[in-house]
């Protein structure tokens, strides 16, 4: 490898590593400063799914247009 090869890479290194640097710095502001927005509703994970045979017969039903 030439010299400027070895320049190139090392530009490219430090380049990446900065980047990764000011996304770890962005992501920790994020998360620290960002509030929760998400609010309990009244689905819990019982009422969330249909059940495999309803599910079965809506699919049957839309098959069968």
């Amino acid at each position: 490898m030439s010299k400027s090869d070895n320049v190139q890479q090392e530009q490219n290194q430090n380049a990446k590593e900065a980047a990764e640097f000011q996304n770890k710095a962005i992501r920790e502001f994020v998360e620290e400063k960002a509030e929760d927005t998400r609010s309990r509703g009244p689905v819990d994970e019982s009422t969330s799914r249909m059940p495999d045979d309803q599910n079965r017969m809506i699919t049957q039903h839309n098959l069968r247009k």
